[in-house]
This record gives C-alpha cells, structure tokens and sequence, in this order.
C-alpha cells in the first residue's frame, strides 16, 4: 500500500508542475518572445515575400511530364512451348535472382501422359516393323519364284513351237509323202501282178480244171490287192490333204497361242509381283513412318518437357510483362499458378540495370516545340536531390489517346528520353518528373508569373515606390512555370508587388494607404474594406497575356 501511494503523489506532483509551466508560457511567453525576436525582423521577412526584384538572365521555358525508366536492354522470359499450358509455379515479382535460377514451371502430367501413350505405340510399331520386313522378305522370294516360273513357260512354248515348226511338222509331211509314195509303189505292183495274172489266164490252155481254179484264185487276190493299194493310196494322199490343211494350221495356231500365252503370263506375273512387293514395301513404309512420327513426338515431348521450365539467363530483378509492349500487355490476374498461358508471349523480363532510358507520354500541345536532340532533366522522387540531364532520344509519329480506352481523351506522342549517365539506386519501371528545355531566351528581363494581372483586359503589374505600389501596363513575352518575360514597362532592378492592395473599382489609380492595422498585420498586407482578395480579384496575367508561349 505504501509503494502504491508513494507513486501515486509523484504522479502528482509532475501533473502539477507541467501545468504550472503551460500557463506561465499562455500568460508571459508572447511578451518575452517578441522581445527576444525583435518585431523588425518579422517585418523584413513580410516585405521579402510580398516583392519581387525585376531581374535580367536566361529565362528556360520548359515542358514537365511524368516517365517511367525503363532499361535500354531486357532479357525477355518466353516459353517456346507449342500450346497453351498451365502455370504450376511461378516465383515473385520483383525478386532478385542469379543465372540459371528456376523462374517458371508449367504442369507437365497432360505432356508425361501423352509421353507414356507415344512410347507404347512406338514399343509396338517397332514389332510390327520385324513383321514386316519378314513379309518383305518372303515376298522377295515368292515374287522371283513366280517370275522364274513364267519364264520357264514362255522358253518351253518358244521351244514347243520352234521343234513344231523346225522339226515335227517336216517330219510329219516326209512321213505322209513317204506313205504316198509306197501306196503308189504297192498299187503298182498290184496292177502289174494283176495284169500278169490276167495274162496267164487269157493265155493259157488249162489241161486241168484245178490249175484254172488256181489261176482265178490269183486273180482275185490281185484284184483285191489292187483294190487295197488303191484304197491305201488313196487314204495317204488323203491324210497329206488333212494334214496341211487342217492339221499343220492347228497345230501352229495352238503353238503360237501357248508361246503369246506364256509371254502374258510372263508378263503378268511380273506385275503381281512387283505389286506384291510394292504393298509389302508401302506397308513397311507405313509402319517405319509410324514409327518415324513417334519418335519425332517423343522428341518433342521431351524438348517440350525440358521446356516446361524457364530459368533466368541472367542476374537481375524480375518483372512482370514485357515493357517494350506498354502497361496494358497483360493483366494481373493473368500472371498467377493456374492461369493458362501461350507459348513464345513474354511472360516476364530480367532488365539490364547499367543503362536506362525514360519514356513519357508527350502532350500533342507540345509537339511543335521540341525536337529530338531536346536537353531535359530527370528526377525521381525515389531518388531525392539527385538530378540528371538527358537528351529527347525518340518521339513517335503517331498519336495515340492519353488514356488507352477513351479515343476521347487528350492525343499524346510516346517520346524516350537517354539520360547521360545512371545511379545505382534506378530501377527500371520507377516513376521521374521529366523537364524538357523547349526554348533558352538569353538575356531577358523577367519577373515571377504572380507578379503580373490581367485588368481590363491588359496585363499589369504593380511598382513599388515610395508612395506605395504604382500600376504600370507592361509587355509580357514567354514564360515557363515560374517567371514571365517582360519586353517593355519595367526596368531591371525595380520591385513589383505581388500581392497588391487595390481598390474593388481596379481604376489603376494605385494602392490604397493601408491603415495602422494593416501594417501591423503579421500574415501581410491585407485587402481594403470591402475589396475582393488580390488573387482572386486579379488572376495571373501569364496563361492569358499576349505572347506567353508555354508553361
């Protein structure tokens, strides 16, 4: 209880003092603040912001827009694959890798399964391949076989024909003629023996009656021999006539049909044959293709396979997309595990971090004022402080809308800019402030843009003098953002006001007197009873005045 009480009266005592001490700074720190500072330096410090010295120098009229950096050089990341295939890994945007890091995997079973299936038909064609060949093999052989037999048939028909004609056929007509000739030679002799018989009996005297019986008998027989040699002449000559006509053309008919026959069958047979062997060889062709085809779709495959996975060609940090193809080559979604993808699309780029270039999108307005060799200067919050100078490298011949959806949104020219040399610290895809020098004007006099009001429809400024701010009309020229060049109504050295106090009517008649108050005022001058503010009442003569060329 003691230690709980003890803390509870520091407490206390400290809540005590801290009050204490915020009311003795409300009631007397103002006094002795204002005694320590002096009122005459808040005084200076009121007049150096409401005035402006006229100045003479090099006014640099600028072109501001916003970039990107994006490495000159990038390794793209792309699969080669042949058809649409499903991310199964993928590794982080923005991480840094080393060459030959895995960057990529795409899910392989559909590919391994097909694998699987190609290499059972090839394990099968490659058996039918044996059979085949076998086949070819046996044909070769019936093939010959049955040529070699059509060609033993037509030589035994030409030999069949030739022994016809050359030896069988002489033959047979010396055989008939011979037959003829000893028919002729029997009818002859019968005839003599006839005739010899005949004269015996005419001749003689028979003593006998059985010497006449024999006579008769010899003449009957004669008679009957010449009635057979007769008759055997006559067969013979008969079987010469049927021979050459009817037999010999026969003969040579049917000898000539079986030697053309035997040359059709030759014939013939030797087109089966190569038919036979040509189907035998197609199928073997056909299943040797088969597994040509095979083998190649295993090859592919496997080059399909080993394509699967993407590795980093190089060290670097990893990018989604493809710069080179502008924010809107792929959505975000797209680029995640499960999400489908096409071959030979970049899919991601490992850029080159020792050379950049900035690429901006340039207003159509400000087309007609620079040119490609343009001096620029390139920040980037990222890197504050740092500054670098550039050249305009690149602008492109077409406009294309600011905003990529809407056709109606302002025409800009995509332009690059090459910096002259690079910081560690860049990183392609930072965000710079881009500052283009369209035009130097050397040796001008040139005040800040808020120095000068349009009044009545001319540009003003307001003179400090020794009465108070004085009116003067004056000459504006180019500006840029914030000075205005002045060709005539001011001199160098002089200072205009920039927050004038002017009456509502804005008769030029200058600056009313400010009052005791006004003076006194710590924030400046203010505006007379019942004046509009200066700012509000005058705006800037600079975006409105004859002759102001730029931003």
């Amino acid at each position: 209880m003691n230690g709980q009480a003890a803390s509870w009266i520091w407490r206390g005592v400290v809540l005590s003092v801290l009050a204490g001490g915020a009311v003795a700074a409300y009631r007397w720190g103002p006094r002795y603040y204002a005694k320590w500072t002096g009122s005459g330096q808040t005084a200076a410090k009121q007049q150096a912001v409401k005035f402006a010295t006229v100045q003479r120098g090099d006014l640099r009229i600028v072109i501001v827009e916003d970039g990107s950096l994006r490495a000159i050089r990038n390794h793209a990341i792309a699969p080669t694959l042949r058809r649409q295939m499903t991310i199964a890994w993928l590794v982080p945007e923005g991480t840094e890798v080393r060459k030959g890091d895995k960057l990529v995997g795409f899910e392989k079973k559909a590919l391994e399964d097909q694998l699987r299936q190609y290499t059972a038909d090839l394990e099968g064609q490659l058996r039918e391949v044996v059979i085949a060949e076998k086949s070819l093999e046996i044909q070769y052989a019936s093939s010959a076989s049955s040529r070699k037999a059509a060609e033993t048939r037509l030589r035994d028909a030409e030999e069949a024909l030739r022994l016809y004609r050359e030896l069988e056929a002489p033959k047979k007509v010396a055989e008939l003629d011979a037959a003829i000739t000893a028919a002729r030679t029997k009818y002859a002799d019968a005839q003599r023996n006839l005739t010899d018989v005949q004269k015996q009996l005419d001749d003689q005297l028979f003593v006998e009656e059985k010497q006449r019986e024999n006579l008769l008998k010899q003449l009957a027989t004669a008679r009957t021999a010449v009635s057979q040699a007769e008759k055997q002449l006559n067969d013979a000559i008969k079987a010469q006539k049927t021979y050459r006509r009817y037999d010999y053309p026969r003969t040579m008919r049917s000898k000539v049909q079986a030697l053309e026959n035997a040359e059709l069958d030759q014939l013939k047979a030797n087109v089966a044959a190569t038919n036979e062997v040509n189907q035998k060889q197609q199928s073997l062709r056909r299943v040797q293709d088969t597994i040509a085809r095979l083998q190649r779709n295993i090859e592919e495959l496997n080059q399909e396979l080993e394509r699967c996975t993407l590795y980093a060609p190089a060290d670097g940090m990893v990018i989604y997309g493809d710069p080179q193809s502008g924010p809107y080559y792929y959505q975000r979604g797209q680029m995640q595990v499960g999400s489908q993808w096409y071959g030979n699309n970049v899919m991601m780029t490992i850029p080159d971090q020792s050379e950049f270039e900035v690429v901006f999108s340039l207003g159509e307005e400000y087309r007609g004022k620079v040119n490609v060799g343009a001096r620029a200067t390139i920040t980037a919050d990222a890197i504050p402080g740092v500054a670098i100078e550039g050249t305009l490298k690149k602008i492109e011949g077409l406009a294309r809308p600011r905003i990529q959806w809407d056709p109606q949104s302002p025409k800009v020219f995509q332009a690059v800019i090459a910096p002259s040399t690079s910081v560690p610290t860049m990183s392609s895809g930072m965000t710079t402030r881009v500052e283009i020098v369209a035009e130097v004007v050397e040796n001008v006099l040139m005040v800040p843009v808020e120095a000068v009001f349009n009044e009545d429809g001319a540009p003003v400024c307001y003179v400090r003098g020794p009465d108070g701010s004085q009116r003067r009309q004056v000459g504006p020229g180019k500006s840029n953002d914030s000075m205005v060049e002045i060709r005539q109504g001011l001199a160098e050295g002089e200072q205009v006001d920039l927050a004038p106090v002017r009456t509502a009517s804005g008769d030029g008649g200058g600056t009313q007197p400010a009052t005791p108050q006004q003076k006194q005022a710590p924030d400046g001058p203010q505006p007379a009873p019942g004046a509009a503010p200066a700012r509000a009442a005058a705006a800037p003569a600079a975006p409105v005045a004859a002759g102001a060329e730029s931003r």
